[in-house]
């Protein structure tokens, strides 16, 4: 089966601190990861690093094939990236965040109100996101994800501020990733929770790859 997430030797720096050190990791197409570690293991930078959003500093590091750092426009239209903060604009109201961003992903406009509706958000539509609960954007940007459509998904700490029911939507946009052959790589402090959904989980600690958790014999 292909790769959907090829990287060799990855590291990055900030300064002289590095915050990735040597990663290597493969993940074959259709999979969903889960990625654990403490924080400032390096899960973020990870992920913002598949997500073109910084660029190793060395090592080879490719997503469905196209280099991260030569071929980055092409991995960037292969991937969508669910960050810790909600990405959404403030003065704008739900729906007009997510036509924005339909426009500028090539979806097509009547996915707006699926999505929404998908979310459980279709009855705010048309309210500022600036008066949202933290619950209520983290759900925004949930729907901004499934408008992407993409081949590959990458959550950091997809449940934050969620409350149960949106915890459990949360279970069912993994499964149903799962079900499509979606590529997933999720990076949760809440193993007990993931750990049920997902194919395989890997291991961050000092940005370092560990073959077990931490504190456990390999």
């Amino acid at each position: 089966m292909s790769l959907a997430i090829d990287l060799k030797h990855v590291s990055r720096r900030w300064g002289r601190e590095r915050v990735l050190r040597d990663v290597s990791l493969e993940v074959e197409q259709g999979r969903v990861v889960a990625l654990h570690g403490h924080n400032g293991s390096g899960k973020t930078t990870l992920l913002r690093l598949l997500a073109t959003r910084l660029r190793p500093t060395a090592g080879t590091a490719y997503v469905f094939g196209h280099d991260l750092i030569k071929e980055a426009a092409e991995a960037r239209r292969k991937v969508a990236y669910l960050s810790v903060q909600s990405g959404s604009y403030g003065p704008l109201t739900a729906r007009e965040n997510l036509a924005l961003a339909a426009t500028l992903c090539g979806a097509p406009e009547h996915r707006v109100d699926e999505v929404l509706r998908q979310v459980g958000m279709q009855e705010h539509a048309h309210r500022l996101v600036r008066v949202f609960s933290s619950g209520m954007k983290r759900r925004v940007a949930l729907a901004r994800l499934l408008l992407q459509d993409a081949d590959m998904w990458l959550l950091d700490e997809p449940y934050a501020s969620l409350d149960e029911d949106g915890r459990l939507l949360v279970d069912q946009l993994l499964r149903q990733a799962r079900e499509v052959g979606r590529t997933v790589l999720v990076a949760s402090h809440e193993p007990e929770r993931v750990g049920p959904i997902v194919d395989a989980t890997v291991y961050l600690e000092m940005g370092a790859l560990l073959a077990s958790p931490p504190g456990e014999a390999a």
